[in-house]
Parts: structure tokens; sequence; C-alpha cells
């Protein structure tokens, strides 16, 4: 019983420095109010580079980054910042239910805001990558996680 012990403990603090290590590379979304009335203006912030996901002129979200940084994630593309496009997909974005779209601040893990997030829906991971590449995955209704 001793020797799984001496090994079984080193083994669990070894995964537990791992998993905090790893924390540490998670941004996240934090509500902006004022944003959301921005946007629902029509008036979306300069100073970003601009991505949708979703169908054509139906996204189910706009995802706006400081030119520092990239989206790396898939199924974004790239849209103009100072087109009509990004004006009428920000007016567009998918509806859920009966939600209204949202607007949040992207957050680096120690909270610095990097970016601007839009849609209805409000549930995705934010993760921090090497050379100021970011990945907000595609937003999903929380439902499509239940097993029927």
């Amino acid at each position: 019983m001793k020797k799984i012990s001496s090994v079984f403990v080193p083994l669990v603090i070894v995964l537990m420095l791992a998993l905090v290590a790893t924390a540490g590379s998670f941004g996240r979304l934090r509500r902006n109010i004022e944003l959301e009335k921005a946007l629902m203006d029509g008036r979306p912030p300069t100073g970003y580079r601009y991505y949708a996901t979703g169908r054509g002129g139906v996204p189910d979200a706009v995802l706006g980054l400081d030119l520092k940084y990239e989206q790396a994630a898939r199924f974004w593309r790239k849209i103009e910042p100072d087109s009509d496009e990004l004006l009428n997909l920000i007016r567009n974005v998918m509806r859920y239910i009966d939600w209204e779209p949202r607007a949040a601040d992207v957050l680096t893990p120690d909270g610095t805001v990097i970016g601007v997030y839009w849609s209805t829906l409000y549930w995705t991971p934010v993760v921090m990558g090497d050379e100021n590449k970011v990945k907000v995955y595609k937003p999903r209704a929380p439902e499509e996680d239940r097993v029927f």
C-alpha cells in the first residue's frame, strides 16, 4: 500500500500543478452595457479587427479584437471594420428563442480588454495562445450540451 501512495501522491500534485498552469491561459467575456447601446445604435468601436461566425447574413456572433491580436479559432471569417457588411451583421445577429443580443468585453486572464463580442449566445470559451493568437470559439446554446 505504501508503494501506491508514494507514486499516487506525487502524481496528483503534478496533475494539480499542470491544471493551475493551464488555467492562466483562459480569458473570459464580461457584459458591457455601454458597448451594448453603441452596437444597438450601429456604432461599433474602432481599432478592432472584426470577425463573424454563422450563416452568411445572419451570424451567430460578431467579434472584434484589438489589432495586436488575431482570431485563431475555426469557423470565423474576417469582416472589414468600416463596411456596411459589419453594420448589417451586427443588426442581423441570429436571435435565439426570444433572447436579445448582448455585448461583452473580451478579457485576457489578467482582465485586460482586448476585444468586443456581440451575440444572443453568451457561452463561449476564450483561450489565449502564443504570439497574440486568441481562440474565441463559435458560441453555442447551453442545451446543446444536454444528453437526451
